[in-house]
């Protein structure tokens, strides 16, 4: 008799830990950061998603609807919107399609995960016809009221030679906004021109715990410095979107995937 109880105790435990394992990497979150800057007289919104891996569990309808209502003024997608070993790309390329229709600009750096596949240059072609602008070492013009925003793109496997081409007219007195997969391959390079730097890739450790933070992230190893969520590196302002998927193991805890609302003041 005591050890069925046992049993069914465990029993529970999984199941319980199981519906809260697909809550996290099912039900996404929007995350609200709000900045500050004497560099703009007007609001600027951006929504950023990273790391989608082609989750096919989150509710895309629900991630569209909330871009709309957040009405931001570009779109910030910082890779692996598919995973290394993905072979249909639609949902992707769904997601794509659904974000260019709402009419904002999209802007798109490479990940780790889009050059790990075998069929990366097919996807680099579906997206670009779907409407997205890739920033690979390269920076656009984005101009809102009075204010000029600078956005750069690094590629996830930028050299320092491709940094220093990068960064070399970066004009400080406007807005200047780095895209970057990763959070820490840039920092080295960064020498206070860069206002804003919008990263993903860690997955926010993808385990978390309380107090301690992420447990994990790749390039880091264990307890990364850099996991999720604000932090200042020098003078520029670093913010580490945690995703909408996984990769390897579809296991999260204490860090349910989301998108990301950046208002800055």
């Amino acid at each position: 008799m005591k050890k069925s109880k046992i049993f069914m105790l465990l029993l529970i435990m999984a199941l319980l830990s199981f519906i809260y394992i697909d809550d996290q990497i099912s039900n996404f979150k929007i995350n609200r950061v709000e900045l500050q800057s004497e560099k703009l007289d007007k609001e600027i919104r951006i929504t950023q998603i990273t790391d989608f891996h082609s989750n096919d569990r989150v509710d895309l309808g629900g991630i569209i609807e909330s871009v709309r209502l957040f009405d931001p003024h570009f779109i910030a997608l910082t890779g692996d919107i598919i995973d290394f070993k993905t072979v249909d790309f639609s949902l992707s390329y769904e997601l794509i399609e659904r974000l260019v229709e709402t009419g904002k600009p999209v802007y798109f750096v490479y990940g780790n995960h889009e050059h790990g596949n075998p069929h990366f240059r097919e996807f680099i072609n579906g997206i670009e016809d779907r409407g997205i602008e890739i920033l690979d070492e390269n920076s656009v013009g984005l101009t809102i009221g009075d204010n000029t925003l600078m956005i750069y793109g690094s590629d996830f496997y930028s050299s320092s030679d491709g940094y220093e081409k990068l960064f070399s007219n970066v004009d400080a007195g406007y807005f200047n906004i780095l895209l970057a997969h990763s959070p820490n391959r840039p920092i080295p390079y960064l020498h206070g021109e860069i206002d804003l730097m919008l990263s993903g890739h860690t997955h926010g450790g993808q385990v978390r715990l309380p107090i301690v933070g992420g447990v994990l992230s790749p390039g880091e190893g264990f307890f990364p410095e850099y996991d999720k969520g604000l932090m200042k590196v020098g003078d520029t302002t670093l913010y580490i979107d945690s995703g909408l998927g996984n990769s390897v193991l579809p296991i999260r805890l204490f860090n349910p995937v989301q998108i990301s609302e950046i208002t800055i003041k």
